[in-house]
């Protein structure tokens, strides 16, 4: 059980800040995910979809993989996030707030390519990760609509518009995420709640669960 929380845990992304609240509804993403080196033929287990709720100050994301369920709950107001993680019969959730790390940096460029994504015309950027050092963590090729707050973009900081597609290389695995379905929709407000009954945890007390 502590070994495959630890496996969903790194699924988990970080968040931006607050921004104009313009939609509400779900947004579907497809996935797939190989590793870069074309000796190892089995995939990564990644998440294969994705489904992103949003309403107001807050969005969900779910996904599940062969180890179990996972949801990401972000308020955008308090900027804190919440990641519940259901394996079988066990469910814990663990809640944080985002922390900048000094020792990363972030380049975003824009350009003028544009794609149509769900009847949505999208503008490219491309995002790179950096350490201090100027060694490269990762980069994605996104395309992104202004059409839908960036503050939901929880992949991606200071990103100016929503991401409906991206390709994302990070360490030895290459990913790409595209959206297949938008539906403006009224969202149940208590999916943005955790059970009281499920055990919460902070980033602290996870750590130390996990013998960190």
């Amino acid at each position: 059980m502590i070994r495959s929380i630890k496996l969903l845990f790194i699924f988990a992304f970080f968040t931006n800040a607050y921004a104009a609240q313009d939609f509400e509804g779900e947004i579907i993403f497809s996935a797939s995910h190989k590793y870069r080196d074309t000796t190892i033929h089995s995939t990564p287990n990644l998440p294969e979809d994705i489904k992103y709720s949003i309403s107001a100050e807050f969005v969900r994301i779910d996904q599940s993989t062969q180890l179990g369920n996972q949801a990401v709950i972000y308020d955008t107001l308090s900027n804190t996030k919440t990641i519940v993680i259901q394996q079988n019969e066990h469910t814990i959730a663990i809640k944080l707030n985002k922390e900048t790390d000094p020792n990363l940096s972030i380049k975003t460029s824009y350009f003028d390519d544009s794609l149509t994504i769900c009847g949505i015309s999208c503008k490219k950027a491309v995002w790179n990760t950096y350490k201090n050092d100027d060694a490269k963590l990762s980069y994605a090729e996104i395309y992104y609509t202004n059409s839908i707050s960036g503050t939901y973009a929880e992949n991606f900081d200071d990103l100016l518009g929503f991401p409906l597609k991206y390709e994302i290389i990070s360490g030895d695995i290459e990913s790409i995420y595209t959206a297949t379905s938008i539906s403006k929709t009224t969202i149940d407000p208590t999916i943005f709640k955790v059970d009281k009954k499920v055990k919460t945890y902070s980033m602290e007390e996870f750590k130390s669960l996990m013998g960190q």
